[in-house]
């Protein structure tokens, strides 16, 4: 496995870690700030809302390139780089998107 798919896989992990626990961040935050909530349960919400990992937040994950794994320069919308941007934009391959004259 070189490098790029070992970012790739990482990158991939890192969002299926935000997916799995952003349901219940939300949810946690919901208790804590519920006023007829008990003062225990709002603690307690409190309490594993601090012990949920750093990694499952969406600031911690880089956009990559899905195909080179290349970090920088990486197009939010396509989740390309702008090699492969440009690549796939003068071969047509891209709807939506056209050759600038």
């Amino acid at each position: 496995m070189d490098r790029h798919e070992l970012w790739k896989s990482i990158d991939l992990y890192k969002r299926k870690l935000f997916i799995r626990n952003e349901i219940k961040k939300q949810l946690l935050k919901s208790i804590k700030k519920n006023k007829y909530a008990t003062y225990l349960q709002r603690n307690r919400a409190a309490f594993y809302l601090s012990n949920l990992p750093t990694t499952a937040n969406l600031s911690v994950t880089n956009n990559r390139c899905f195909i080179t794994g290349r970090s920088q320069s990486v197009d939010r919308k396509t989740r390309t780089s702008r090699f492969v941007f440009r690549s796939k934009a003068y071969r047509s391959d891209l709807p939506g998107f056209s050759r600038a004259s």
